[in-house]
This record gives structure tokens, sequence and C-alpha cells, in this order.
């Protein structure tokens, strides 16, 4: 249908000079009984979670292709979601989206009606990735796909009836992370300029030492025992788990695009969302922080959920607001 072209890059040869992660480093990353275990019941259970998300919004197409890459060759599967009466000569915003999961599980299936409702509220082009989880593809996979994919959907923008001047990086949970670390690649690498950032509940320091994670740590999800086998699965030995790609919080946050974080009050990770928007704030970003009451990890996923739905409903609003206020036609 399009002739796709092949994106060709590695992150090993863009992080060598910042010596984050060295190939020979994630070469010894062996998947172990332990992580191989813990794996399979993220995945389990998260699935099972799908009849949760609630009933799919209505789109007007949908496409599942594979984006051809190299170094490591492969394919990345994504799935394309357009907007019901796209117009003839309509370009679209674009949102390009990484589902939650914690890096090693959640997939194309787990985020699909969140990502419907993404794409037809908003009018926007989405596409989600489907990118390499760990422990079997330690970090940085994940993120050397969702990175191929950006550049990736900047090349074929215009054949998709999108505007590649207009894309806006998103994600929750674990591919809120990945979102915002491919913000910082694309800033530092030149070129393409996603228009802004919509984090919903990132992990962006991997300390786990702020009050919130005192206070809820050990009774909300994700508690400390999650985040220490999630980081034993994802991070290579001999690299370190605050390494700003790995740690957003702890990086160079001037440049970057606008950016809106979205928290639940019962998050784990409150406190370090927080302090996230407040620095890029302080590197002059403008970025605002939303703290839901009474919200745990994952709400806004589950936004049809009886549950959280009244304050699923408005972070879904809130996001779907900032999204139009960063890509309105220029």
């Amino acid at each position: 249908m399009f002739p796709w072209k092949l994106v060709s890059h590695s992150l090993f040869g863009i992080l060598a000079p910042h010596r984050i992660v060295e190939p020979a480093a994630a070469a010894t990353h062996r998947v172990t009984d332990h992580t191989s275990a813990f794996a399979k019941d993220m995945r389990t259970s998260y699935r099972a979670m799908i009849p949760s998300a609630g009933v799919p919004d209505p789109v007007g197409k949908v496409l599942a292709i594979d984006v051809p890459a190299g170094r490591p060759s492969r394919n990345i599967p994504v799935r394309i979601y357009w907007p019901t009466d796209v117009r003839a000569y309509e370009r679209l915003p674009i949102v390009l989206f990484a589902h939650g999961g914690g890096f090693v599980s959640g997939d194309l299936d787990t985020h699909d009606v969140l990502v419907r409702a993404i794409a037809g509220r908003a009018r926007a082009l989405v596409i989600a990735v489907d990118y390499r989880l760990a422990p079997e593809f330690p970090f940085p996979a994940g993120l050397e796909d969702v990175y191929a994919v950006l550049q990736w959907t900047a090349a074929h923008a215009d054949e998709l009836g999108g505007d590649a001047e207009r894309i806006v990086l998103c994600g929750d949970s674990a591919g809120a992370t990945l979102s915002a670390a491919t913000a910082m690649l694309a800033r530092d690498h030149g070129g393409l300029r996603p228009v802004a950032q919509w984090l919903m509940y990132p992990s962006v320091s991997n300390k786990l030492d702020t009050a919130s994670w005192a206070e809820l740590g050990d009774a909300y999800f994700p508690t400390r025992e999650v985040m220490r086998n999630v980081l034993a699965s994802y991070v290579p030995p001999e690299t370190s788990p605050y390494a700003p790609l790995l740690s957003p919080m702890l990086g160079d946050h001037a440049g970057l695009p606008p950016a809106l974080i979205q928290v639940g009050q019962l998050d784990p990770l409150r406190d370090e969302n927080v302090a996230y928007a407040n620095s890029l704030k302080a590197a002059g970003v403008d970025a605002s922080v939303v703290v839901y009451e009474g919200q745990a990890h994952g709400f806004i996923q589950f936004f049809k959920d009886k549950a959280n739905h009244s304050r699923g409903e408005a972070a879904l609003d809130d996001g779907i607001r900032f999204l139009g206020e960063r890509t309105a036609s220029r």
C-alpha cells in the first residue's frame, strides 16, 4: 500500500558519547528464572485486565503494519488509528503512543481503548508502538524502537495524512518514561522536534526516595518490590539506573518540548512527577502537572471503569485539551 522506507539506526551509536550503555553491557544481560517469571506474571495479569478498559470507541480506520528498522535489523509492529470523517487533503496532528507495562508487559491490545479514545476525541492520527520488552530485550531496545518509529513517522507523515510538524509524544507509565527519553533524544540529535509531550504517570527517577514512595510504596502499585523486579528485568548490568534516559529527572531539561504530566494522588510516582514538572519549568520548559485526587496508578488507561470514571474522564479531557492547544494549525 505504501512504499515504507527502512529506518537504519541504532541507539548504541547515539549513546556512546554519553557513556550511558555499551553493547557489551546489554549482551551480558541474561534472562533469569526470576525475571522470566516476573514478566510472565505481569503479561498474564495485564492482558486479563483488558475487559476492564471498557468498550472501544469507533474510529475511522485502523491499520496494523510493521515498521522496518535496521541495526539491529527488525520489524517494529505498530497500529495506526485515524478518526472518523477525515476530509480529503486534511493533515492531522500525530500522536506517537507508547504503552505502559513496566517495560516487561503491555501491548497494542492492552491500550486499544485508550488509543482509540485519543484518536477520536482529539481528531488525531495515533501511531501506537509495540516496542520490544524486557527481560528478553533490555534497555535500550524499547527506546530504540520508539525513537525509530518517531523518525519513520516524520518521514511518512504526508502519506498517512498527518502533519510532521505537529507530532506529540505520548505514553502512560513505562511508555511515558520512553516518551520523555525520546523527547531528550530528539532534542539532542537535531532535525525532528516534537511539539509536545503528554506524559501519564511516568517513572522519572529510579531512586524511589520521595515522600510518596515512603507513604505509598508498600501498599499501592507500583510497589517497591515491583520496581525492583522491573529494574532487574530492564536495566543491563554495568548500566546505571540513574542514567538520564532511564531516569529522565536526572537529565538536562533545557530545550525539551512543552509537557503535561498527569498522576494520581495514590500513585507512589506522584512526588517525582511533581518534581519533574518543576524541574522542566525551572529549565524554561512550558510544563504543568495535575495530581488527581483519590486516583491510583493506571487510572487514565481505565477511564471507562466505574471505579475511575469521573477522574479518568477528566484526566483524558485535560490531555485532549493540551494536545489540541499544542497542535493547533500553524
